[in-house]
């Protein structure tokens, strides 16, 4: 049934100046002779400008998140978690804590009075040093 690697097609980007080249996508194929063929097609111009579009959202979101931040009304955590497209009720079962407790961790005088240990939970969620999430680069 033709469904090895070498009937994978890599086009070769250019014509259409793909937007997110790395974006592909896997299709499957049926012919009466070959059975079941599978290509690799870079993903259409209508598809790329809809990745681009949440991108430069979540881009914003962030730059948003950040100047909270460094006026203070927020916490890094919401950096943090924003920055890795994580939402409140993920990073509560990750922390093995209630939803509600995430929320206060997110204003800047609660984290302020965090224990040693929450923050290191914290931080290794984020994939960071404690040192780093208490004092972001940006607050520098």
């Amino acid at each position: 049934m033709g469904n090895s690697t070498d009937d994978l097609k890599d086009p070769s980007p250019g014509d259409n100046e793909l937007i997110y080249t790395y974006n592909r996508e896997l299709f499957y194929h049926f012919d009466k002779e070959k059975g079941f063929t599978q290509e690799v097609h870079y993903q259409n111009p209508d598809n790329q400008v809809i990745i681009k579009q949440s991108w430069d959202a979540a881009e914003q979101r962030l730059d948003e998140v950040k100047q909270l931040v460094i006026i203070g009304k927020l916490s890094p955590i919401a950096y943090y978690m924003e920055k890795i497209l994580m939402e409140v009720p993920m990073l509560a079962a990750y922390m093995e804590i209630s939803k509600w407790r995430v929320k206060r961790h997110l204003k800047r005088k609660v984290f302020n009075k965090l224990k040693p240990e929450i923050l290191a939970k914290y931080a290794a969620i984020f994939e960071i040093k404690v040192e780093a999430l208490k004092n972001p680069d940006f607050l520098k």
